[in-house]
């Protein structure tokens, strides 16, 4: 009798099931998202309570690190196996890319940008929007029989979705750190390596007194080599004073870049070269206390943190 009963309750939530899907529950997949994501809140500490107390993972966590005196936001996506991206991706009310103490960071376990949607159907537009599979978008742990009446909950909440892999969208940043991201597009990498040293005032490692550092030290083990950040022309290689052997490169609309302390240079005065050219090797040379790449970057002859663009 009870067996009768439960395979009756189950063919109905099944059959009303099927309706609604009849009804067009994969058509709302075609319904706009909406893409400014901050739009689900009201600011940050609203925001990341939110992540806190309402949302969890099947395979995903999310780990709310407090900034310590020190931090930066690289080494603390280094610590925690993923990149600049993920933590631009998880944090949507970011300004810039400074840390500052006490700041709460939004931390994903993997690789990815975090995404709200308020139907479920949107699933397989945020798939497009984002170039990536449905299968590596995670939706948030709901209620089992949510997808059956949440769309008659009035004031619902937003559901949080992982996109595995997916970068982060200017659309979803706030103005100034878009405009900053737009700017990163412009270059890649020298190379890989461990910033050891930042643009602004420092202790200088050999004079050992304060001074102002003009560009990024990358550390990497001697002989890594070098390629150019965007495409331009050399406009100067060899000794450069404290720089020590060093090539120096014009990219066009007012852009120009240096890279130091290199041991061996392999582009020429005159040479274009293409973005990622290898155009040196990582050295010590010049004012220099281990092998490093000093990189510094001018717009108009204006000198630019270049964590401004190398994320």
């Amino acid at each position: 009798m009870y067996r009768k009963i439960i395979v009756a309750v189950v063919m109905t939530i099944i059959t009303i099931y099927g309706l609604y899907i009849s009804a067009g529950y994969n058509n709302v997949s075609q319904r706009d998202i909406i893409l400014n994501q901050r739009g689900y809140f009201n600011n940050e500490e609203e925001y990341i309570d939110f992540l806190k107390n309402g949302v969890a993972f099947k395979n995903i966590s999310l780990k709310f690190v407090t900034v310590k005196l020190g931090n930066n936001f690289w080494k603390i996506a280094r610590e925690n196996g993923v990149n600049i991206d993920t933590l631009i991706g998880a944090n949507l009310f970011w300004e810039d890319l400074r840390a500052r103490t006490d700041q709460v960071v939004i931390v994903p376990s993997e690789s990815g940008t975090i995404g709200f949607i308020n139907d479920l159907g949107q699933v397989e537009r945020l798939a497009e929007n984002h170039n990536v599979d449905i299968k590596d978008i995670e939706i948030q742990k709901l209620p089992f029989f949510y997808p059956l009446y949440y769309k008659f909950i009035s004031d619902r909440k937003p559901v949080a979705v992982f996109i595995k892999d997916a970068k982060p969208s200017a659309v979803n940043m706030t103005a100034k750190l878009a405009g900053k991201y737009k700017q990163r597009e412009l270059f890649r990498s020298p190379l890989g390596g461990r910033l050891s040293s930042f643009f602004g005032n420092r202790r200088h490692p050999v004079f050992n007194n304060t001074r102002f550092h003009n560009g990024l030290d990358i550390a990497a083990p001697h002989g890594t080599l070098i390629g150019a950040a965007r495409d331009g022309v050399v406009v100067s290689s060899g000794w450069n004073g404290g720089y020590g052997k060093a090539v120096t490169i014009d990219h066009g609309d007012g852009y120009k870049t240096l890279y130091g302390h290199m041991s061996l240079i392999y582009a020429k005065p005159g040479q274009k070269v293409k973005a990622g050219k290898i155009i040196g090797r990582v050295g010590s040379t010049g004012l220099s206390t281990g092998p490093h790449l000093h990189f510094t970057l001018w717009h108009n002859g204006r000198l630019l943190n270049p964590m401004d663009i190398l994320w």
